[in-house]
């Protein structure tokens, strides 16, 4: 049985008290009893005894790394976008999966959110978990983490003259003669 058919039979072997699965004697209450004590003296082992304090952020981290950061070590503060806290798992909207089994720092996310208004295409909105720059010179390569962090969105332009006068800088690719 996978993990995920697992998950989806627990509920009802508890209701239906179907000790198949666990050790003999044992029942379900103690044995949820037993985990939830366990967990909270793990908590408090890593996030300290100021319960209002414990944030799923604070376990449930990026960690980006360049690919270039490994050849380059002494490049690694330049090349890596910063780590930042991250609420969601990989069963919610805001998904950012993480291997429980190596801890709790994303492995995987999204590239992108976008709101689309197809009404009002001037009311739609993206953005990125880092920034829309992949040159680590550039002030865009990380500065939509805020942004991702608190689930917020920048307005997508789609009139070319508001794109031309909000433009920072423009680029013109040409063919080599």
């Amino acid at each position: 049985m996978s993990m995920s058919q697992l998950r989806a039979r627990l509920h009802h072997m508890m209701q239906s008290d179907d000790r198949t699965l666990l050790p003999a004697g044992a029942d379900w209450t103690s044995l949820l009893t037993t985990a939830l004590a366990r967990a909270v003296s793990w908590l408090r082992q890593e996030l300290g005894d100021d319960l209002p304090a414990w944030h799923w952020g604070r376990l449930h981290r990026t960690a980006s790394r360049h690919p270039l950061a490994v050849v380059f070590p002494e490049l690694g503060e330049l090349l890596n976008p910063p780590a930042m806290a991250v609420g969601g798992d990989g069963d919610t909207v805001q998904a950012a999966s993480f291997n429980a089994s190596i801890g709790y720092t994303v492995s995987s996310t999204s590239v992108a959110r976008y709101v689309f208004e197809v009404g009002n295409w001037h009311q739609s909105a993206w953005v990125v978990p880092f920034g829309s720059s992949g040159h680590p010179a550039s002030p865009h390569y990380a500065d939509q983490v805020s942004m991702w962090d608190r689930v917020q969105l920048y307005p997508m332009l789609y009139d070319w003259s508001q794109i031309s006068a909000e433009a920072e800088a423009r680029q013109r690719l040409e063919p080599l003669p």
